[in-house]
Formats: C-alpha cells, structure tokens, sequence
C-alpha cells in the first residue's frame, strides 16, 4: 500500500473514531453538555486532531447527520423501488428501506431533533434532510403512478404525503421506542396500511 493511501486510511479511521465518540457522549451527556475536549478523550486523541479531521461541536452532529442521510444503502433502495414492477413490492421495499435506516440511525435522528430547536446549524441540516427523504418517496410515488397503481383521484404529491405519513421521521420512532414493538412488526403493519391507502383495489 503507498504511503499516501495508508494517510487517507488512517485520516478516515481516525474521523470515524471520533464521530462515534461524539455520538457516544451525546447520547449519554446531551449535546449541550458535551464539550469538544470530551471527544478528544473519549476518542483518545488531542483536541486539535478532532479539529483538523472533522470541527467544531456543531460540525460533529451535523457530520452525524449528513453521514446517516447519505447512507449509500439509500440510494440502492430508491434505484430498486423505481426500476420495480409489483406496487405491493414498493411499498414494501420503501418500508424495508426505511425502517433498516431507522432502526441504524435511531440516536442520529433523535439527536437532530432534540438540537434542531437550540442550534440553528442543525435546524438547518434537518430541512435539507426532510426535503432530501421526500425526494426519495416521491420517486416510488412516481413509479407507483406510472404503473397506474393508485387509487383514482390520488396524485403523485397525495401520495409523497401519504408515503411520509407512514415511513418519515416520527412513525417509526413512535411505534418502535414509544410503544416497544420491534422493527419488523412495524415495517410490516406500515407496509400494510399505506398499501390500503394508496393501492387501487381495481
């Protein structure tokens, strides 16, 4: 391996180790109380190397966040649901996708939203997450209408509003940490209902 390939290697595990031990202690400490010298330690680094590799506190959850946004496992759901044929299969898939991301990112989401209210930075990041997921409904919205799918008079922008309702950023948390059902109860009974919704029964 060249010299400079084994820097690159060892510049993102070192980012990695601290944007999880960031994660870590916001989690327990609450961001507010979490200071960037708690992260130099918990990660086992100096302070100026959780600088140089990722920033400032702020920085770090936003970092958080736009990593569990861009999760290539999301791309690869959205390229299946719009290539799909079976409507019951997309929904299906969009619950899958959703929920596995949930389920990957629970404490990244909780945390965006605990902040979002007190950091604007964070506020900021959550609209562009939000619009980024509907983005990424619509496109199984879309395929779902193309396949002459929906219920008549529903729209691909009814249906995006429907697809949130289901699988955005609140159900999930509430039927899962809220009321203690496991992940695959809820993607299943999600799946289920936004099929009863949106499907044409014809």
């Amino acid at each position: 391996m060249a010299p400079a390939t084994r820097r690159q290697d060892s510049a993102a595990y070192t980012r990695t180790v601290i944007l999880e031990a960031a994660l870590d202690l916001f989690c327990a400490h609450g961001y507010a109380s979490t200071t960037v010298n708690d992260v130099a330690a918990r990660a086992g680094v100096a302070v100026a190397t959780v600088y140089t590799s990722v920033g400032n506190k702020t920085t770090l959850l936003r970092t958080l966040v736009q990593r569990s946004a861009n999760a290539t496992e999301i791309d690869e759901s959205v390229a299946t649901a719009a290539a799909a044929a079976d409507p019951r299969g997309i929904i299906g898939l969009v619950a899958a996708a959703t929920g596995d991301g949930h389920e990957k990112y629970a404490r990244v989401i909780r945390l965006m939203f605990e902040t979002a209210t007190t950091v604007p930075e964070i506020a900021d990041e959550t609209e562009r997450v939000v619009s980024g997921y509907r983005a990424n409904l619509r496109i199984s919205a879309t395929r779902l209408q193309e396949l002459g799918a929906l219920r008549a008079g529903t729209t691909v922008e009814s249906a995006v509003d429907v697809l949130w309702f289901y699988f955005g950023l609140y159900s999930f948390p509430t039927l899962v940490r809220d009321n203690g059902w496991s992940y695959d109860r809820a993607k299943e009974w999600l799946a289920d209902r936004a099929a009863e919704v949106l499907l044409d029964r014809g």
